[in-house]
């Protein structure tokens, strides 16, 4: 059996010593001290006052951290709780995730979601209701560059045409 870790930012308002760099890597390396296989953060761009106060939390953005937690540990699988992949342009994710994944070694997992706060997709401009369709296009995309040169792909909400994108992550996608 493995266990994973989320960083323990699940309060809002958050403790501060645990966002500094020296916090994320001190969590991270116990985290991995301790034998758990996997470490991560969750993916909230933009929440609302009000989910803060009804006991959502706070977070920093996961690819940066766990970039941050990546050079301070050796062998953690760096996986995030979640990235909700309607928020994000899928390119960009592949990119960020490919070169976590190099610059750790092989040590990203991609943990994705479709999402859930309405207030949030509002405030990213995102449509709530197309949650599940961008969530499809975007797993589409996401393979599609990381095992193909030349990549193109028409979708509705996606499009692309000859796209290479290099280096690719070390782990097989």
């Amino acid at each position: 059996m493995r266990f994973t870790f989320t960083h323990p930012m699940h309060s809002h308002p958050y403790n501060p010593e645990l966002v500094t760099g020296d916090g994320i890597a001190a969590v991270a390396a116990a985290a991995e001290a301790a034998g758990f296989h996997g470490f991560g953060f969750t993916d909230h761009p933009a929440p609302t006052q009000r989910w803060l106060e009804a006991g959502g939390h706070d977070a920093v953005d996961p690819f940066v951290a766990m970039g941050y937690a990546a050079a301070r540990t050796s062998t953690l699988k760096l996986i995030p709780n979640i990235v909700v992949l309607p928020y994000r342009n899928p390119f960009i994710v592949a990119k960020s995730a490919a070169t976590l994944d190099l610059l750790s070694g092989g040590r990203f997992v991609l943990g994705v979601g479709v999402g859930y706060l309405k207030r949030e997709f509002t405030a990213l401009g995102v449509d709530f209701d197309e949650r599940a369709e961008l969530f499809e296009e975007a797993l589409e995309v996401i393979r599609g560059i990381w095992t193909t040169d030349d990549f193109s792909y028409q979708g509705r909400h996606f499009t692309a045409s000859g796209i290479t994108a290099h280096p690719r992550p070390v782990s097989d996608p």
